[in-house]
């Protein structure tokens, strides 16, 4: 039951805000984090890279086929296919909100509105359980395991880091997209764990 509170705690925090800054011009908190723009601007286009979908499908598929082998590689599915149901959602939230991207882009145009951050819910929703199954499963050992699960860990805090260093969205969008994943999550982990 606390995981379902949690979730929707998130996910009603989520369309709060989403309420918010779709009538309000840019807070403070947005104009604050802009600063980030144009900080570490390759290693921001990395993580931008790991947060799209070629790239979740492949970090996706490799972990299942790792963990076939081990004979849990249907978890590592069902992670993957509640990514993909996580996107679609924030694909229509972000139709609802209807907020324009930042001006200033470091890198390529994107065509999609802003809130709230997809890359951001990604790094909750797909590098999060991720690495927590890393750092328990047992058919590598520890090291490789701890290192591998820190790496993903790495992900989940640089996909929305990336996403303000590249002036793609607004500190808000970012947390909107926190919001979301974390509820997505806390969801998804009451269903399965049921």
């Amino acid at each position: 039951m606390p995981l379902w509170i949690a979730a929707a705690a998130c996910l009603g925090a989520c369309v709060a805000l989403g309420a918010y800054v779709r009538v309000h011009s840019v807070p403070a908190l947005d104009l604050l984090a802009s600063r980030l723009r144009g900080q570490g601007t390759p290693l921001a286009a990395f993580f931008t890279r790991l947060g799209r979908w070629y790239a979740i499908v492949l970090i996706g598929l490799l972990a299942a086929a790792a963990a076939h082998n081990a004979g849990s590689g249907v978890l590592l599915l069902e992670l993957l296919a509640s990514q993909i149901l996580a996107q679609g959602v924030i694909s229509r939230a972000k139709l609802f909100f209807s907020r324009a991207r930042p001006e200033r882009w470091l890198l390529k145009l994107e065509p999609d509105l802003s809130y709230p951050s997809g890359h951001s819910a990604t790094g909750v929703v797909f590098f999060v359980p991720l690495a927590y199954l890393a750092w328990h499963v047992t058919f590598v050992p520890p090291l490789v395991a701890d290192g591998i699960g820190a790496a993903l860990a790495i992900c989940a805090v640089g996909l929305p880091w990336s996403r303000m260093a590249l002036g793609a969205h607004y500190a808000t969008d970012v947390i909107g997209g926190l919001l979301f994943g974390t509820g997505w999550l806390c969801a998804t982990v009451a269903l399965v764990t049921r």
